[in-house]
C-alpha cells in the first residue's frame, strides 16, 4: 500500500456523527510507521486521536505531537499550522497561541495578517 492508498483509506473511514474507531486509529498508526516522513498522514493520524472514544490508546498530547511532527518534517506544510492553531484554540484554550500558529499558516498561504 502507498501513502495515498493510506490517505484514501482514512477518509473512506473518517468518522461521521460519532467517535473515529480504534480500528481507523490503528490504521493511521500503522501508516506514519510504513510512511514516517508524510506530514499528511501525521496531520490525519492527530485530527483521528482527537476524534478517538475515550478508550483511545492516544492521549490529546499525542494528537498535538503529530501536528508538530508534521511541521517538522515539512515546514511548509500549511495544514499542519492550521492544525496546532486549532488545537491550541479549541482543545487548550490557549488564543494567543493559536493566533501564532493561525499566523504562520496565513504567511505560508501567501496573504499577510496583521
Amino acid at each position: 500500500m502507498n501513502e495515498n492508498d493510506y490517505i484514501t483509506q482514512l477518509k473512506a473511514r473518517w468518522p461521521r456523527d460519532c467517535d473515529a474507531s480504534l480500528e481507523t486509529i490503528a490504521l493511521a498508526d500503522e501508516a506514519v510507521r510504513v510512511f514516517p516522513q508524510s506530514p499528511r498522514l501525521w496531520c490525519i493520524r492527530g485530527d483521528l486521536i482527537q476524534l478517538g472514544p475515550e478508550c483511545c490508546p492516544h492521549s490529546l498530547d499525542d494528537a498535538q505531537e503529530c501536528y508538530q511532527r508534521a511541521t517538522e518534517i515539512d515546514p511548509q506544510f500549511v495544514e499542519a499550522w492550521d492544525s496546532l492553531g486549532h488545537f491550541h484554540n479549541a482543545v487548550l484554550d490557549d488564543e494567543p497561541a493559536a493566533q501564532k500558529f493561525f499566523c504562520e499558516a496565513e504567511r505560508l498561504r501567501g496573504h499577510h495578517v496583521a
